[in-house]
């Protein structure tokens, strides 16, 4: 039987359980492979739960076209009545603290980095702004249909959405299309799920973009977090622990990975800023509570308790200090069976958009295979959501010593050591 991968820790211990069997047919079904190679888009969903329950008439139109997943919907069911007043109130003040930073922009373009569920779009374009809505595939399968019926005429004009990957310079340009103008891209709790290397990446992306195009980056992710724990010790006058302890974990189970473990968490505030600015940008901070309209519940000792977040507004340094892009060869995978050994050859980049077609043609010749040979001499870069490809396709052997992976280059096997999967794939 297929066997499932259990990791603890960083650099860690990984133990094998086998699959359900509603597991393996949640990874064969097509319709889910987007899901299986990136859950992160469960916590986008809960993110709209929350600005429903605040009342948020956008998001209110949004949310019976979306649905909720049965996991997200059994674990509201977690939390204690008292904690869903201060959730409210909190998730309405981060999403209209990053609208405030986005209408108040001087560029005419938003690109919102990720867009998830978010009814954004709606309020950027309603304001005479174009609205770039970038995701995950599996979530701009189901909000650009969504939006479309909602929106009027004038707002489906100025907004759209695509399907990108936040590491992939080319897909964000591709979407980008022949605008014009300077771009304002705000983040909104993407930052936290990355780990370093996805995190370089992006931060590479991103520089270019506004190299080519002006503008800035605006994010609140690294205190913001903090956000819910704030509101509730206000309002309660209990300990933030209180709240933490029972939230702790929550997003993390939803995406299958762990939060805040990159550069930008690790090392308050300051570290954040040595490391965005070693990454070619110059970083401005100011209270996010500068950017906070009036929100029912905000009360004054509640915006007062909000001054401990920032917000960061990043500009790309001169031209000089922007990182050369490497040319890179187009994904593509190759693969034959010989005698029972699956012989894979990849090459490209194996990212968001890729990882589900690398994962397609895995279980398509896989039932005739016995053993795997993965040849990733050609590939140029793999994101969280390949090694969940490779995960998979390691636990589908019994031995070891039947998952061969060759011509691993130094850039690749930094990302594997840097997430600790080197030591569980590379034998």
């Amino acid at each position: 039987m297929p066997k499932r991968l259990v990791i603890s820790g960083k650099h860690s211990t990984f133990a094998l359980e086998p699959f359900t069997p509603s597991e393996i047919r949640q990874i064969m079904d097509h319709k889910e492979l987007q899901k299986t190679v990136n859950p992160i888009y469960l916590t986008a969903k809960s993110t709209l739960g929350l600005l429903k329950k605040a009342e948020d008439p956008d998001a209110m139109a949004l949310l019976p076209l979306i649905g909720l997943d049965t996991q997200l919907e059994e674990q509201a069911k977690t939390v204690p009545p008292a904690f869903w007043p201060a959730y409210k109130i909190a998730q309405l003040s981060r999403y209209e603290i990053l609208n405030t930073a986005a209408l108040r922009s001087s560029a005419p373009n938003i690109v919102d980095l990720p867009s998830g569920y978010s009814p954004r779009g709606f309020r950027v374009s309603s304001a005479g702004k174009r609205y770039f809505g970038f995701d995950l595939p599996a979530v701009i399968d189901d909000m650009a249909p969504a939006a479309g019926k909602i929106m009027t005429p004038e707002q489906r004009r100025l907004a759209s959405y695509h399907a990108v990957d936040a590491t992939n310079y080319a897909s964000m340009k591709a979407a980008l299309g022949d605008v014009e103008g300077e771009l304002c891209i705000v983040t909104e709790g993407l930052l936290c799920y990355f780990n370093d290397s996805e995190l370089e990446h992006m931060c590479q992306a991103i520089h270019r973009l506004l190299s080519e195009y002006g503008g800035t980056w605006m994010t609140a992710d690294l205190s913001i977090l903090r956000i819910y724990t704030l509101t509730y010790s206000t309002l309660t006058k209990e300990d933030e622990r209180v709240l933490m302890s029972r939230i702790k974990g929550k997003g993390s189970n939803m995406a299958d990975v762990k939060v805040n473990q990159n550069s930008l968490f690790l090392n308050g505030e300051e570290g954040a800023r040595s490391f965005l600015e070693g990454q070619g940008f110059t970083v401005e901070s100011e209270p996010v509570t500068l950017y906070l309209p009036d929100v029912p519940g905000v009360t004054a000792e509640l915006r007062d308790a909000y001054r401990q977040m920032n917000m960061l507004t990043l500009r790309a340094a001169s031209a000089k200090t922007a990182r050369q892009a490497v040319p890179e060869l187009p994904f593509a995978v190759e693969s034959t069976v010989r005698q029972g050994r699956l012989v894979m050859k990849v090459q490209g980049r194996v990212d968001t958009l890729t990882a589900t077609e690398l994962l397609e043609a895995f279980q398509k010749a896989s039932p005739q295979a016995d053993a795997i040979e993965l040849d990733v001499e050609g590939m140029s870069y793999i994101s969280s959501a390949g090694l969940r490809v490779l995960l998979i396709m390691r636990k589908s052997v019994e031995a070891p010593s039947r998952f061969k992976i060759f011509h691993v280059r130094p850039e690749i096997k930094r990302i594997l050591e840097m997430t600790g999967f080197d030591t569980f794939l590379l034998q």
